[in-house]
């Protein structure tokens, strides 16, 4: 068959009318033949391959090796924690046991005790042999000193002291002295280290005897009878009954220091209340107190004082 220029590349005659199909690039009618597609040697062209950047591998290295080492320390405490606990429990049960094995042993506590129950039988006997004398005059110094000032302790130490007089009812056959049986003055005196010390006697002007116990009561008084400052404090000092026959003395020391620091006027009038008596007594004295420092002792037979 003759092809004609308007026939088609295939073969087929020409449709009249119909367009033409134009050279495209993969058309056979194409000057230089079919063309490339410039985006396949892009997308078909092989892809190199990335080199690691320099240290990963060591820093890989580095976690591995860490990670490694935690799960060892998070292990090696789980282990320890578990011991732990393993050795706490079986101490406390050990511990259990060992109170029950305890017990038994309170009987060595049980033990001691009847030692202790024998000594108390062999006490009453050293008492019951000795309640005359030794007892009380070994105990009559405690009450003395602790309980220096209220009356009322004096009836106590009268019969807790009387064996130590060598009179045991010369307290409770005489009676106590009143103001009214008794005359008070200032006696002798001493001195010493900037201290001063003044005598305080009472003397029984009664016809029968009486006793004195303790403390009396001191206050300086001016010339017009009005008092100066406190009245005088009590020193730490022990004391027994004073049997007081007619024309008899006790006395106590006045106790102060020598003019210096702050002082008070001296004072015209003593003031004394005797032991347990609500009546008192004045005469005539010259005292100073001076650093407000004015104590007594409690009487002691004689006229001398009692020496502290």
């Amino acid at each position: 068959m003759t092809g004609f220029p308007d026939d088609d590349p295939n073969g087929f005659p020409a449709v009249p009318g119909a367009p033409r199909d134009p050279a495209g690039p993969d058309s056979p009618r194409a000057p230089h033949g079919p063309r490339a597609d410039p985006l396949e040697a892009l997308l078909h062209s092989p892809a190199p391959f990335l080199s690691a950047p320099p240290g990963a591998f060591e820093r890989i290295r580095r976690k591995a090796a860490r990670r490694r080492r935690v799960r060892a320390a998070v292990g090696g405490s789980a282990a320890v924690a578990v011991i732990a606990g393993a050795l706490y429990v079986a101490g406390s049960l050990h511990t259990g046991g060992g109170d029950e094995v305890v017990g038994p042993p309170a009987s060595s506590v049980r033990d001691t005790s009847p030692p202790a129950a024998t000594a108390a039988p062999s006490t009453p006997p050293p008492r019951a042999s000795a309640t005359p004398s030794a007892p009380v005059t070994r105990q009559t110094p405690v009450p003395h000193r602790t309980t220096p000032g209220p009356h009322a302790t004096e009836t106590h130490h009268d019969t807790a002291t009387t064996p130590t007089t060598g009179t045991a009812s010369a307290p409770e056959t005489t009676a106590m002295c009143t103001a009214a049986h008794l005359e008070a003055a200032l006696g002798g005196g001493d001195a010493g280290a900037g201290n001063l010390y003044r005598y305080l006697v009472l003397t029984n002007t009664g016809t029968t005897a009486c006793h004195l116990t303790g403390f009396p009561g001191l206050s300086l008084l001016d010339a017009s009878g009005r008092q100066i400052g406190d009245p005088a404090t009590r020193e730490p000092v022990g004391y027994v009954p004073v049997v007081l026959k007619p024309g008899g003395s006790a006395s106590d020391t006045i106790h102060t220091v020598n003019q210096q620091g702050v002082c008070l006027p001296e004072s015209a009038q003593v003031r004394v209340y005797p032991p347990g008596s609500k009546a008192s007594l004045t005469f005539p004295g010259q005292i100073t107190n001076c650093d407000n420092l004015l104590a007594i002792t409690p009487l002691a037979p004689g006229s001398n004082g009692n020496p502290l």
